[in-house]
C-alpha cells in the first residue's frame, strides 16, 4: 500500500465527511425550487388555461403554455377531491416538484400546471415518477412549441 493510501485508511471517517459534506452543498444548490419557477397567482394559472396543451395519462395531467421566459415554471393543482388526505396530497407535490426539477432543461421555455388524478394514493413512488417522466416524453415529442396568437 502506497503513502497516500495508508493516510487515507488511517482517517477513513474524515475523508467520508469532506466527501458528504461536498455532495450535500453541490446537492442543495441544484434542489432549491425558487418563486421564479413557481406560477403563484391565480392571473399566471389562468394564462396557462387560456390557451393550452394538454398531456394526460392514468395518473397526471399537464397542462402546458409557452411562456416568454428560459426558464419553465410549475404550477400544482393537486385537488382534495382527488386525493382526500393531505398526506397523499404533500407527497405527490412533493414528487411532481423533485421531478420536474430533475428535468428542467427539457421543460425550458413553458409554464405547466400538473393536476393530479384520482387514486394515485395507491400508486409508489416510483411509478407516479415515471409516469410524470412519460408525459415529459410526450411534451418533448412534439417538437416545436406552438404559435401564439397576436392580439
Amino acid at each position: 500500500m502506497d503513502h497516500d493510501a495508508q493516510q487515507l485508511a488511517d482517517r477513513p471517517n474524515e475523508n467520508l465527511t469532506q466527501c458528504k459534506a461536498h455532495l450535500v452543498s453541490h446537492s442543495l444548490n441544484n434542489a432549491k425550487f425558487p418563486k421564479s419557477a413557481r406560477l403563484l397567482s391565480p392571473k399566471q394559472f389562468k394564462f396557462v388555461f387560456a390557451k393550452a396543451q394538454k398531456f394526460s395519462n392514468r395518473h397526471w395531467t399537464f397542462i402546458v403554455r409557452p411562456n416568454q421566459q428560459a426558464a419553465p415554471r410549475l404550477g400544482l393543482a393537486i385537488a382534495k377531491k382527488q386525493l382526500m388526505k393531505s398526506v397523499w396530497r404533500n407527497r405527490v407535490k412533493r414528487l411532481a416538484r423533485e421531478t420536474f426539477r430533475q428535468h428542467k432543461q427539457a421543460l425550458s421555455g413553458y409554464d405547466i400546471v400538473v393536476l393530479g388524478r384520482r387514486g394515485m394514493q395507491e400508486v409508489d413512488n416510483e411509478t407516479l415518477c415515471n409516469s410524470f417522466e412519460h408525459l415529459i416524453r410526450q411534451l418533448k415529442k412534439r417538437g416545436k412549441k406552438p404559435v401564439e396568437d397576436k392580439k
